[in-house]
């Protein structure tokens, strides 16, 4: 991980500090101490549920703080924050927020889902995106966001139009926030990337996918 790093790898990961290496500390001291090393941002993928990855957050939050790495991490999947003991979750979405961490989830279909609102409301940044492209990890991942908003609001059951929109919100300028883009929006001044569809309303974007796109890279139609 330092050789790729030293040869502009852009970010450094992690997996799982108690069940896969056994290690917390350990784990998580090399992580961090390659993000400080090499300046790179970190994003952390935690399947751990319960008290199990409740600890493991601690641990990142702590580490986030003493670092000043405000900003500079993300926690993925985060399946124990699905736990449905509140007293567990609420601190820790509560601290998630106040240590700006951001959490990733691509609404995987296994346990419970991640409690998307209450999130977004704590005034966590929330992401999204699809967990591998075709490969041996998962063949269900096209990299459509749009897909991805759908899947996300039909795991959390929100169907109100207002609902949707945050859920869009997670997967398109949820994304930007996650990984500091400069740039990033329909405001003038901005980048001019962005893909064009048909549908009254956001909510029935998502809903409908349509098929027919234009995408604009730097203010040229690309397809």
């Amino acid at each position: 991980m330092d050789q790729a790093l030293s040869q502009g790898a852009d970010v450094v990961g992690g997996l799982d500090p108690c069940s896969m290496d056994r290690d917390p500390k350990g784990h998580l001291d090399a992580v961090f101490d390659l993000s400080q090393k090499h300046g790179k941002p970190i994003d952390i993928h935690l399947h751990e549920p319960g008290e199990m990855g409740a600890f493991s957050i601690e641990l990142i939050l702590e580490r986030t703080k003493a670092l000043g790495l405000s900003g500079r991490v993300v926690i993925s999947h985060a399946y124990c924050l699905g736990a449905a003991d509140r007293e567990l979750t609420d601190p820790l979405i509560a601290a998630i927020a106040g240590h700006g961490v951001a959490v990733m989830t691509t609404a995987p279909m296994e346990g419970a889902p991640l409690p998307l609102l209450r999130l977004l409301d704590a005034g966590v940044v929330v992401c999204s995106g699809s967990d591998g492209i075709r490969d041996s990890w998962s063949p269900y991942g096209n990299g459509d966001m749009l897909e991805r908003a759908m899947l996300i609001g039909m795991r959390n059951d929100l169907a109100r139009d207002d609902e949707i929109e945050r859920v869009l919100a997670v997967c398109t300028t949820g994304g930007a926030r996650a990984m500091r883009l400069s740039g990033y929006g329909l405001e003038p001044g901005c980048a001019a990337d962005c893909v064009l569809l048909p549908g009254e309303t956001i909510a029935d974007a998502v809903v409908t996918r349509p098929a027919m796109r234009t995408v604009i890279k730097s203010g040229r139609v690309v397809t």
